[in-house]
């Protein structure tokens, strides 16, 4: 549970700041809400699915 909160959180902030760079250099209007919201739900996606396919040092051994 907390590596899923620690991932929205930083999925947030990470969102905020490329949302921010990308919307100076097109020139458009920046909303910091949709971004940070995009990367949050990317970020959770990516590391729900990243767990099947990476197993921590301890279960590797366990199945040797």
């Amino acid at each position: 549970m907390a590596k899923q909160l620690t991932i929205l959180f930083w999925g947030f902030i990470y969102g905020e700041v490329i949302g921010y760079v990308l919307s100076a250099l097109d020139a458009t209007q920046f909303q910091p809400v949709q971004s940070g919201v995009i990367a949050m739900i990317g970020g959770f996606i990516a590391i729900n699915c990243l767990q099947f396919f990476v197993k921590s040092p301890k279960e590797a051994k366990k199945n040797k």
